[in-house]
């Protein structure tokens, strides 16, 4: 676990992320072999390119929007929405503006 996340204290995922210009910053909550939660923190005009997910994988977007391509259709997301992709799901991700996300991975 994160040093950053101290038990028996409320915390706002967005705020342990910052963003740093014309990059994707990560930062891992959690990570064992059979899953991973971590954050990241794309700065405007930047994404992911197409991959497919190791494991089931859902994102949850908590600052910004951003346009998810999955499987060859687009999607919008906004801060508070989430969406799933299913294990070697090909997708992509890209900032529309400042965007911060959670994404949890299950191997």
């Amino acid at each position: 676990m994160n040093e950053n996340v101290k038990a028996g204290e409320v915390l706002n995922l967005k705020e342990l992320i910052s963003y740093e210009k014309d990059s994707i910053v990560n930062l891992d909550i959690v990570s064992n072999e059979k899953m991973k939660f971590f954050l990241m923190a794309f700065d405007e005009g930047t994404g992911l390119e197409p991959h497919r997910a190791p494991g089931t994988a859902l994102i949850t977007a908590l600052e910004g929007r951003a346009v998810v391509e999955y499987e060859g259709k687009e999607y919008r997301l906004s801060a508070g929405e989430s969406f799933r992709f299913e294990k070697n799901g090909l997708h992509s991700v890209k900032a529309d503006g400042p965007y911060k996300m959670a994404l949890l991975l299950v191997l």
